[in-house]
């Protein structure tokens, strides 16, 4: 079954996130660890603020497609990703809120 996993950066004041190398370096090499345990895909949305126009809780949001919910528990006991947390400095000083389900 179809599943998701959504990581989501807090925006606090003191937040700083280089979207520039999340998108080019980070994201990269979470496909490439990645994509052979069934991620299909994944797609990046900057959410600094409400419908409403102040300040969102959460900074992005990545949403990553998976095969299976199978899929995504193998590939995070890979070793291989340790690489993507110690990464996380790189690009933010926030670590993010996850969230997984099944696609309805």
């Amino acid at each position: 079954m179809p599943f998701t996993a959504i990581f989501m950066y807090p925006n606090h004041e003191d937040t700083h996130f280089d979207d520039s190398y999340y998108v080019k370096t980070h994201m990269p090499l979470v496909e490439a660890i990645w994509k052979k345990y069934g991620l299909q895909g994944w797609k990046i949305a900057k959410l600094p603020t409400t419908l409403d126009g102040s300040r969102s809780e959460y900074l992005i949001m990545t949403t990553l497609d998976w095969y299976s919910e199978e899929g995504l528990q193998e590939a995070l006991r890979d070793s291989a990703s340790a690489q993507l947390h110690a990464d996380i400095p790189n690009f933010t000083n926030k670590h993010p809120i996850t969230l997984a389900g099944a696609n309805l």
